[in-house]
């Protein structure tokens, strides 16, 4: 979670109040951010993701002074018409597609609030802006500028003079050696063009996401600013758009709106800084937190929090745009909990029938670990995710049907396992340098169709163990299995077949009253070299379910 810096003067000077370390550390916490320590000129405060509008210094004062009481209820923000427009060029469509902008005028930036701005820039960047796949932000000083603004692409060769540069750099260059550009070439990697914003007359405002121009530098003798914020997600980029210009409303400035459009005629008029509303019913908020508020003190509580209430047959609540995190009634119910006071409510332990106990699959299942560290194995975790790739070609076996993803984001983790053999090969084969023997074992769910259920799917959970050393074979993996079985009083019969994945003839499937408990057996060679190991592996994989209502009959 990303840590803000807070200086105690600037602070002070926000809130128009001399406030004490040891106040805010009280306070500060019960407003849902964590307390990260002191330092020479204030402290440092963690916010959660959940609350982007506090990671600007302004954005906390407004906060901290609705909760302490200093300044209640919703705090409202006028926007004045600009006539400025900007053009988004169809070029950006499959690039970078949304483009949303602001003017702020009257602006007294001094080196606090340049401080501030640019702290919360960076933090934006991380957290709502994804490192600026998703949202990339841009301020411009306006003096030189000259309306309309162009969003569009230009090619690799295109020159212009970067933020910080004494001459200009053509765009493979900025990628290629520039920091900003190696660190943030990812993003526009593969395309022919990239985003470029242009005034009227051609010169760069910047280079998203990846640097601003020099022409428009801030400096402390700024006082117009030109806000850009691109993206992939409109909604994302409006609501940081909020976050930016009501941060900079909170100083004194003035907000202008500029009218964005796009291709296909839509325009749209940023910023929008009306407040939302939502229905809040007073039966939900009770029911919720077990408290028996009238619908008069959950106005007030909400007006501890930075909203407008008014009652009716349902609560009618006004919460401000940069509250990006309010999208449900149970988000304004937690807002009431947060301004009474989480340390008001008094806990009570509910009279039930039933006490809680650890499941007895896990006690199970911890006694099967236990066991198997004493006879030498290295318990190891891997990923529920894998792909069919893992699952079925690299071990020779036939393709089944599995939960697959919708919407894989990597190439490597487009499905949820049905084995925990492949994960324990795929260790092996990360940890074939080291030396042998590597003897593992899991314990864990595997995830297997089944329409019967309600999500048409179910969990399993299973065994897998593997003996990886130049001597592992058949009659090592049996007795592993013999003897998990004797110390649990289990018989059961061995009979040879099994899985595909093992040697024909070096293979066998232990079951119990004609019921499959167990596959195990060697490696195939063809298995072992589609890993990238060099060195033989037995290997079994076990039904723990069954196993454990075994022992319980």
């Amino acid at each position: 979670m990303p840590v803000i810096t807070v200086n105690m003067k600037d602070l002070q000077e926000l809130l128009g109040k001399k406030v004490t370390t040891v106040e805010l550390k009280d306070r500060l916490p019960m407003m849902g951010t964590g307390w990260d320590g002191e330092t020479d000129e204030g402290f440092n405060l963690e916010v959660f993701p959940n609350r982007p509008d506090l990671l600007s210094l302004e954005g906390l004062a407004r906060a901290y002074s609705t909760f302490t009481g200093l300044k209640r209820g919703l705090k409202r923000y006028a926007v004045t018409d600009s006539g400025y427009r900007v053009t988004v060029e169809n070029k950006v469509e499959g690039i970078r597609p949304w483009f949303v902008t602001a003017v702020v005028k009257d602006v007294e930036l001094n080196d606090s609030l340049l401080r501030s701005i640019i702290q919360m820039q960076e933090k934006l960047h991380i957290t709502h802006g994804r490192r600026r796949r998703k949202v990339a932000i841009g301020l411009h000083n306006m003096e030189s500028v000259e309306f309309p603004i162009t969003y569009t692409t230009k090619p690799p060769g295109f020159k212009f003079r970067p933020l910080g540069e004494r001459f200009e750099k053509d765009l493979t260059q900025i990628l290629t050696e520039m920091q900003k550009g190696l660190e943030y070439a990812w993003i526009v990697d593969g395309f022919e063009e990239y985003p470029m914003i242009l005034d009227k007359n051609g010169m760069v405002l910047s280079m998203p996401p990846i640097i601003n121009g020099e022409s428009t530098r801030l400096s402390e003798t700024t006082r117009e600013i030109f806000v850009d914020v691109t993206g992939t997600d409109l909604k994302a980029i409006t609501e940081v758009l909020n976050i930016i210009v009501t941060t900079f409303a909170d100083r004194g400035a003035t907000v202008y709106t500029v009218e964005n459009h796009y291709p296909d005629g839509t325009v749209l008029k940023t910023p929008d800084l009306r407040p939302k509303t939502m229905a809040l019913n007073i039966d939900y908020v009770n029911g919720t937190l077990g408290m028996e508020y009238t619908p008069e003190e959950v106005t007030v509580l909400l007006a501890g929090m930075g909203h407008d209430a008014q009652t009716g047959e349902t609560i009618t609540v006004e919460y401000p745009c940069y509250r990006t995190d309010i999208m449900h009634p149970m988000d304004l119910v937690e807002d009431v909990a947060i301004s009474y006071g989480y340390d008001k409510f008094v806990p009570e332990i509910p009279e039930i029938a039933t006490e809680a106990g650890e499941e007895r699959l896990e006690v199970f299942s911890r006694g099967i670990r236990n066991f198997l560290v004493g006879f030498g194995f290295q318990e190891v975790v891997t990923f529920m995710m894998t792909s069919p790739e893992k699952l079925f070609h690299r071990m020779t076996l036939p393709v089944e049907p599995i939960v697959e993803t919708s919407n894989p984001k990597m190439e490597g983790y487009t499905c949820i396992r049905n084995s925990l053999l492949p994960g324990l090969m795929e260790v092996l084969a990360s940890n074939k340098h080291h030396s042998h023997p590597q003897n593992i074992y899991e314990v864990d769910d595997a995830v297997l169709l089944d329409p019967s259920t309600e999500t048409g799917a179910r969990s399993e959970k299973r065994l897998a163990l593997a003996l990886c050393h130049a001597r592992a074979n058949f009659s090592e993996v049996k007795a592993v299995l013999n003897s998990i079985l004797k110390n649990l009083a289990v018989e059961a019969e061995i009979e040879e077949g099994g899985l595909d994945c093992f040697i024909e003839g070096r293979r066998f499937i232990a079951t119990v009253d004609g019921e499959p408990l167990c596959w195990a057996g060697e490696v195939k060679p063809e298995s072992i070299e589609a890993w990238d190991l060099e060195i033989p592996v037995a290997a079994l994989e076990m039904n723990v379910e069954k196993l454990f209502k075994l022992t319980m009959a």
